[in-house]
């Protein structure tokens, strides 16, 4: 990886601008790396922009530098188009964007290596390899930087919680917390800040929650209907997924989720023994062995049906 920071360095040196990209359906890392990692190229003197074609969710809204965020990229030529944790350039969304060179920063096993530099390395979460890049480039990690990296780790390890989570995570969390990053405060934002609304959609996808295989996988289907008879947003529904994740039985969870007619929002979770990843990829989706997702369009029992076999022929 060497090299790889090397070569980014010399190609942040020799740029004046660059729009960082968050991937589709953002979570805390990809925003939070890719805030932290403008700010960091900010001290260099790059100048940035940041864009998530999905705009920032109301639960992310707390960041720091959020409001900065676009939802449609600037009509202008970039030297450099930053993408981070995204494993393929189509998980940016459908806009068109102009740059000279493209730079892949990513934890993700499938990621395609698709930039000019691909910075691609199985950590916990892209704020790590933000950090060691920020330590390579020189710039020292403020209090908001450090809240940054901070929040964007715990999302993706579930607060340490899950598997993903290495040595390495924890002496990076250390160095954001003497840094200024504060953890209580960082996960009452993020694990204690939802909606009644939110609460409500949580409590339909429990009452419909089934089970196949002696509970193995367990799953549950939100219709567009339940979201609007609850008065909640699609933000609302996030973690739901890591509620059926809990069942003691289940080896695999999936949440499916209705975004409009005939189109589904499908999200697995799995607790080691099942490659979800594997699944996900199967219907044109991606992600990490124990957490990914895909979009299927069709009815709703017909994809439940269809994902279940699928599920099934990983036992």
């Amino acid at each position: 990886m060497k090299k790889v920071i090397e070569d980014i360095k010399d190609l942040v040196s020799s740029s004046k601008t660059a729009i960082l990209a968050a991937h589709v359906d953002p979570d805390g890392d990809t925003l939070g790396s890719m805030i932290a990692l403008a700010l960091i190229l900010r001290k260099l003197g790059l100048k940035c922009t940041l864009y998530s074609a999905d705009g920032i969710p109301k639960s992310y809204r707390f960041l720091p530098h959020a409001e900065e965020v676009l939802d449609r990229p600037p009509k202008e030529d970039f030297d450099l188009l930053i993408t981070v944790d995204a494993s393929d350039i189509s998980r940016i969304g459908p806009k068109k964007i102009t740059a000279k060179k493209v730079i892949n920063i990513d934890h993700h096993p499938d990621n395609t290596n698709f930039g000019d530099i691909n910075y691609v390395e199985l950590l916990s979460a892209v704020a790590e390899q933000v950090y060691n890049l920020a330590r390579k480039l020189g710039v020292e990690i403020d209090k908001e930087i450090a809240t940054l990296l901070y929040i964007s780790i715990i999302t993706d390890t579930g607060n340490f919680r899950y598997s993903n989570t290495l040595p390495s995570t924890f002496m990076v969390a250390r160095e954001l917390v003497e840094h200024g990053a504060n953890p209580s405060t960082c996960a009452t934002q993020v694990y204690d800040n939802h909606s009644i609304e939110g609460l409500k959609i949580l409590a339909q996808a429990l009452l419909n929650i089934k089970s196949v295989k002696k509970g193995k996988v367990v799953y549950s289907l939100i219709t567009h209907q339940m979201i609007v008879e609850c008065g909640a947003h699609g933000e609302d529904l996030v973690g739901i997924i890591d509620h059926l994740r809990t069942v003691e039985t289940a080896e695999v969870a999936i949440m499916f989720r209705e975004e409009e007619r005939g189109k589904y929002k499908v999200n697995f979770r799995s607790k080691g023994a099942v490659n979800v990843s594997k699944i996900a990829k199967a219907f044109g989706g991606g992600g990490h062995v124990q957490a990914s997702g895909c979009v299927i369009e069709g009815e709703g029992e017909e994809i439940v049906k269809k994902v279940l076999d699928r599920v099934l022929k990983e036992f």
